[in-house]
């Protein structure tokens, strides 16, 4: 089931798609908005698979909401009466393009599209949990037990895998870490993120993933003290 979300300033508009999604029973609306920012809430709640989203918008455009949004598990199909927004769409990586009027043929191209990249995005061992990551307009599948820790540089942060490569994303740490298992990392520094099973050893000063020394907050030492205790417990 693909829970879908309309965002247009025209209601006729939002009507039009909602009726079309009642055809499909893989598709389940889960509201509809004139205004981008009025969703954001629901978005970074995982509350929605699908948005139908407008370009030309009164305050923030399309592209622009697609943009914030776009480290978040969520697909984007804009739909707009102007065909030249069509590569600006594509490169912050929508799965369709519907260009109003919109036909019923071609809504159901697009979203059976979408259910298939769904489908593809959700069909793993059972087991690993994983996020999309985006890096300079590609976007990457990364498997959460794969992250050992998260370095912050302002605006973007670096994700440091197990297979030794380094993904650079433009967000912010804390963004990062609302994505991420609480139960599995921990924030050492206002600068770092990192997952509790990566932590190889702690010496007072710095929590080390294998020969990578990392710094500890003087805050964060008492909590690290009792991740040693769980440790040696063997809860993590």
């Amino acid at each position: 089931m693909l829970r879908c979300l309309v965002i247009d300033d025209e209601r006729i508009a939002r009507e039009g798609l909602l009726e079309f999604v009642k055809q499909f029973d893989f598709l389940h609306p889960v509201g509809d908005y004139a205004n981008a920012l009025a969703s954001i809430d629901l978005i970074k709640n995982k509350e929605v698979d699908l948005i139908f989203l407008d370009i030309e918008m009164p305050g923030i455009k399309g592209i622009k909401f697609a943009e914030m949004i776009g480290d978040l598990p969520v697909m984007v199909i804009f739909t707009t009466a102007y065909p030249e927004y069509a590569l600006k769409g594509y490169k912050v990586n929508a799965i369709g393009y519907l260009l109003k009027p919109i036909f019923f043929e071609d809504f159901e191209k697009a979203v059976l599209k979408a259910k298939k990249w769904h489908e593809l995005m959700h069909t793993d061992d059972g087991e690993s949990e994983y996020l999309f990551f985006k890096e300079n307009g590609v976007s990457h599948r990364i498997v959460v037990e794969d992250i050992m820790y998260v370095k912050s540089l302002q605006n973007y942060v670096q994700l440091f895998l197990k297979d030794k490569r380094v993904v650079i994303v433009h967000n912010t740490l804390k963004a990062v870490q609302e994505l991420l298992p609480a139960k599995k990392f921990i924030q050492l520094h206002r600068s770092y993120l990192v997952q509790k099973a990566c932590i190889t050893s702690i010496d007072g000063q710095f929590a080390h993933v294998h020969s990578t020394a990392l710094p500890i907050a003087r805050d964060r030492k008492q909590l690290l003290a009792e991740l040693l205790t769980q440790r040696a417990a063997g809860d993590f």
